[in-house]
């Protein structure tokens, strides 16, 4: 009797599991879209642009001189100051590796991602401006730690609505556009470089705080505390347009409550993460290969313009001129990235991305080599190879650019469609744990070799740049072809003999 009533019970487990299961809400059946406007597409690009100004005018341009003036105006050490603000940017950036998979998979079961854009867009823009607002060095780290995640959720959601926007044949080029147009961000990001100081005056020099030139208590931060503040008025205005974007989604909101939608989308992750690790080899090398690439590209995103000016010794205005003219070339060479690789595919572009990496940061490491010493009216003039900075900067910018294109072509490659957004998720894991330690790997180095010099500390902290390039390259470059595949309509899981098919170039 003892045995049965184990039995029953069991029984009555193995059926509470599957009601359990059944309350799991599928994922949302959107289908791809069959035709591309280009006017819907010229509307969703300006999120693009005005994300951009985030990244370039506050994690690449302003957040260090920030964290640099501002820590040591509060007492802190030059180094200090610099390794705090790498330090709540990793923070930030696993935060963001924690909670992206998740905002994926709920993306992937309401089929809606717009209006959620909308509102974390909304969030960035105003925690954006209470940075310098709030007067206080930690606070404004732990301000620009909640507006990175807001900022990375909300371009989770957009980059997840390119399925719905255009036609199977178009989407690298529309990626490509988009990348391409959001260096319009980077565009106003610049000129306020050149703007701001003229309205508010120049800020004090770390150099001149290091070498007791200026005390702690006169230090000025001038246009670089307006630098929020307008970044986030123009990634408002940037943003307008984008509320007249339409994509393609469901025909009626979902009614399902909170709690079963909050279940589902953990037992949905829960699948996907088995699925990539049981089946999906590919997705797993191009995850390990994105680690890896991103530790380059993001570390060289937030401290390229710190490079020029603190590592090469430029001025603002010169450093501002040398990124501009780089983007400038950068775009119009990004453009022709779209029909490449929607020509040949992916894999052809993490080459091409691969290459134009390790060549322009060899370029910014040779533009510190000193090749003349002269004493010009009792003080010492080091003369650098500087000009090769503008090639550098060119380089660097299409190399950035491309590599999101390119990334954003595997995950549609590799992924059903209607796991986009927990495959964007898990890609962006991969990426932000590693730009989570890329800035604290680079300020570490910074700071052991900083006694050999300024410059050759920069120099040899931006060289680990390409090791982690090349290696998360090797990975990628192992993934099968599939891109014949994708043009014909097919879609992950491939078959056995549309894999035999499919074999690398």
């Amino acid at each position: 009797m003892k045995g049965s009533g184990e039995q029953e019970t069991v029984k009555e487990k193995n059926r509470s599991r599957e009601t359990n299961d059944n309350s799991v809400l599928e994922l949302a059946r959107v289908g791809e879209a069959k035709s591309t406007d280009k006017k819907n597409i010229f509307l969703w690009a300006f999120y693009d642009a005005a994300d951009t100004i985030f990244a370039m005018a506050i994690v690449s341009i302003a957040l260090y001189q920030w964290g640099e003036l501002a820590g040591m105006k509060a007492g802190m050490s030059f180094n200090r100051a610099h390794i705090l603000v790498s330090t709540f940017l990793m923070i930030s950036n696993l935060l963001v590796a924690i909670l992206l998979p998740i905002l994926g998979a709920h993306a992937d079961i309401i089929g809606k991602r717009k209006r959620t854009v909308i509102l974390l867009g909304t969030t960035t823009i105003i925690l954006t401006a209470l940075i310098p607002l709030s007067n206080r060095f930690l606070l404004g780290l732990i301000i620009f730690t909640i507006a990175n995640i807001a900022y990375q959720a909300a371009n989770l959601y957009y980059e997840s609505m390119l399925p719905f926007i255009c036609d199977t044949k178009r989407r690298a080029k529309v990626s490509a556009f988009g990348v391409a147009f959001g260096y319009i961000g980077t565009i106003f990001a610049v000129i306020l470089v050149f703007v701001l100081p003229m309205l508010f005056g120049d800020a004090t020099k770390a150099d001149d705080v290091i070498n007791g030139l200026v005390t702690r208590e006169n230090i000025q931060l001038n246009w670089v505390y307006w630098m929020f503040i307008f970044a986030a008025l123009f990634y408002l205005l940037l943003a307008i347009p984008f509320l007249w974007t339409r994509e393609k989604s469901l025909d009626s909101e979902r009614k399902e409550p909170f709690r079963q939608k909050l279940r589902s989308t953990f037992v949905q992750l829960k699948r996907t993460i088995k699925e990539i690790f049981t089946k999906n080899r590919e997705m797993l090398l191009f995850l390990m290969g994105w680690l890896l690439i991103n530790d380059a590209v993001g570390t060289g995103i937030a401290i390229l313009v710190d490079y020029l000016r603190e590592g090469l010794g430029m001025e603002e205005t010169i450093a501002g001129a040398t990124l501009f003219i780089g983007i400038i070339i950068g775009i119009l060479f990004l453009y022709s990235m779209g029909p490449i690789i929607d020509k040949r595919g992916p894999r052809f572009g993490i080459i091409i991305t691969a290459v134009a990496w390790v060549v322009g940061i060899c370029l910014a490491i040779i533009a510190g080599v000193t090749y003349k010493v002269e004493i010009v009216d009792h003080t010492v003039v080091l003369h650098k190879l500087q000009i090769l900075a503008y090639f550098a900067s060119a380089i660097l910018s299409f190399g950035m650019g491309a590599i999101w294109v390119v990334g954003r072509q595997y995950i549609l490659e590799l992924a059903p469609t209607e796991k986009i957004g927990q495959y964007l998720g898990l890609k962006k894991i991969s990426g932000k744990v590693s730009t989570a330690f890329g800035p604290l790997v680079f300020s570490s180095i910074l700071a052991a070799t900083m006694r050999f010099g300024k410059t050759v500390a920069y120099q040899l902290a931006i060289t680990s740049l390409i090791g982690f390039f090349i290696i998360g390259f090797i990975f990628i470059i192992f993934i099968k072809n599939y891109h014949p595949l994708y043009l014909q309509g097919k879609r992950y899981p491939y078959s056995e003999k549309e894999m035999g098919e499919s074999s690398p170039e």
